[in-house]
């Protein structure tokens, strides 16, 4: 199997020795060669099923047999269960047609007897996400939405008029069997999966089983050129624009075959954007996306198009929704007309009314999610506001390249302490539990000595839901679960950043306007802080260093200095506690 790396990855690994990619890339947190098999079960609508669904599992493991055989014999099983092809249906000429189009495939005569619940809408895509490793799954984004989320997305859609609908990364067919649609030649679907493609047609099939029709569902890459083999079909739909396009599109998945690139990132950026050029005049688009579409700096041209060209109709934020991913998840939905004064945003408790202008107030043009009182304090941080850390001194801690191998939990010879993000805490380092010999050969990838070495720095946790900076005066490793900053600001000094930067007004106004649960040097960096007078800085200094040798009065006084700089009142600073202690107050 080939495996796809970076340039840069490449670089390390050869500077490392490393010699085995398939070793490499299944350790850690690197799921893109796991073999771990995962039960997707938020995709099922009864969760009594899982024994009867767990016991046919064991069947189809135990056959060993081609996937696309196994798929295609649970879907003949399914037809048979379902009366599909038997009696007064066995000579409709779509089943016909199917069995035809399907008629090189392999029937697996021991899975015809599987028991399968019949009372799941997509009993075909559960069992195909199962036999998909999570590596494979990882690599296609195989992760197919949930009933219920494909039809909460399908709200509001109107087919009353032959409108029709597509989704250019369909699986299973999870958006198609969920739009109450009149017909089904209003449905259209695109996937590169060739079974997938046969498992959403099977789907349809079943869904529609009054209609004597053919599911239009193609295997072609939506994102690729167009090419001489195209089918008419093909180049039909290539062609075709639509009124509706909803879809849950690869998260990380790069084709081969596409020319085109958005920034060269994630594929889902790419579907959106091409997805735009299919839609009808006044036609809605309706996209599942991580969370990071929102705020991450890579997608800004492309959230600045929509805002400029569309109309920005809601953006429903989710829970993690697939088993196995951590990411938060939105729904974007966007109207192919002139662009929008307002945009609805709910989180599931709460639903506000965004004004556009607040997503153009930032840099990067951030779809902030800041009521009217949230943007108000924003406001006033922003007026007092000067300066910002875009021309500070940013560097990664230590990536060792195998840390089992390279950190010891006890003092080494030669060795030294090296933190991790573990050991940061608000203002200063608990004791560090690991120690290294510090041999930058010997690392994947490392910072310039002079940094690591500084008279003074700041480190901060990467991985986190708020700010959380320490001071470090001692010229200390760190790995690269920690970052560096070195503050270059007139008249602050690096002490009194540490307060800033821990203050809960700070922590509120990074919340509130990224969300992230990364901390972010982009995000950093559009962080505004004010000039301070001498005496100012002098006042902040001696309170941050008060901090860091305990002094618990201290730390009250410096919340309380942080809020008279911007001259906020009681009942703000109130509201900003209570939003960091309880999450925003109704």
């Amino acid at each position: 199997m080939e495996v796809l790396i970076s340039p840069a990855t490449k670089r390390n690994w050869h500077k490392l020795n490393v010699t085995s990619a398939e070793t490499k890339l299944t350790k850690r947190a690197n799921k893109t060669n796991s073999k771990k098999r995962i039960l997707p079960v938020e995709y099922l609508s009864d969760s009594s099923n899982i024994p009867m669904i767990e016991q046919a599992l064991a069947e189809i493991f135990a056959c060993r047999k081609c996937v696309f055989d196994i798929m295609y014999s649970i879907v003949l099983n399914y037809f048979r269960a379902l009366n599909i092809t038997n009696g007064v249906n066995h000579s409709k000429s779509n089943v016909q047609r199917f069995l035809l189009e399907y008629a090189d495939r392999f029937p697996i005569q021991e899975l015809f007897s599987l028991e399968l619940p019949l009372n799941e809408s997509d009993i075909l895509g559960f069992i195909y996400q199962t036999l998909c490793v999570e590596g494979e799954k990882n690599k296609q984004g195989l992760y197919y939405t949930p009933t219920s989320i494909a039809r909460l997305l399908s709200e509001g859609m109107d087919f009353s008029k032959d409108q029709i609908i597509l989704d250019p990364c369909c699986g299973s067919g999870s958006f198609l069997m969920n739009a109450s649609v009149m017909h089904p030649r209003q449905l259209y679907g695109i996937d590169c999966d060739p079974i997938a493609v046969m498992l959403c047609k099977a789907n349809l099939i079943v869904k529609f089983k009054e209609f004597d029709f053919y599911p239009q569902v193609f295997c072609f890459d939506f994102l690729g050129e167009p090419n001489l083999l195209d089918s008419c079909d093909v180049i039909t739909i290539r062609n075709k624009k639509f009124d509706y396009i909803s879809t849950n599109p690869p998260w990380g998945a790069i084709s081969r075959e596409s020319s085109h690139r958005l920034n060269g990132k994630e594929s889902f950026a790419e579907f959106l954007s091409k997805s735009l050029e299919k839609l009808e005049n006044n036609g809605v688009l309706c996209f599942l996306l991580p969370e990071s579409f929102l705020n991450v700096k890579t997608y800004s041209q492309l959230r600045m198009r929509l805002i400029k060209s569309y109309a920005i109709k809601k953006i429903q934020l989710f829970t993690s929704l697939f088993t196995g991913v951590t990411t938060k998840v939105v729904a974007l939905t966007v109207a192919n007309r002139a662009r929008n004064r307002n945009v609805i945003v709910t989180d599931g408790t709460r639903t506000q009314l965004i004004g556009i202008h607040s997503f153009l107030q930032s840099q990067n043009c951030i779809f902030s999610r800041v009521a009217s009182k949230d943007r108000e304090l924003l406001e006033i941080m922003s007026i007092r506001g000067q300066h910002n850390l875009s021309n500070s001194i940013w560097a990664l801690g230590i990536v060792t390249g195998n840390n089992e191998e390279k950190l010891s939990d006890t003092p080494l010879e030669k060795g030294e302490p090296i933190y991790t993000g573990k050991e940061i805490c608000a203002y200063k380092l608990l004791s560090p539990r690991k120690y290294i010999i510090y041999d930058r050969a010997n690392f994947q990838q490392v910072a310039k000595e002079e940094i690591y070495r500084a008279h003074e720095k700041l480190v901060y946790k990467f991985i986190s839901n708020k700010l959380v900076f320490a001071y470090d005066n001692n010229q200390s490793l760190f790995l690269n679960s920690a970052n560096i900053l070195i503050p270059n600001i007139p008249s602050i000094s690096i002490q009194s950043m540490l307060v800033f930067l821990n203050s809960e007004l700070f922590q509120f106004a990074y919340i509130k306007r990224f969300g992230e649960i990364k901390i972010l040097k982009g995000n950093l960096c559009e962080l505004s802080f004010p000039s301070l007078l001498p005496h100012e800085d002098i006042e902040l200094k001696v309170l941050a260093k008060n901090i860091i040798y305990g002094d618990k009065l201290a730390l009250a006084a410096a919340q309380d200095t942080i809020y008279k700089f911007y001259n906020l009142s009681k009942q703000q600073i109130q509201y900003v506690q209570g939003v960091l202690k309880n999450g925003t107050p109704n």
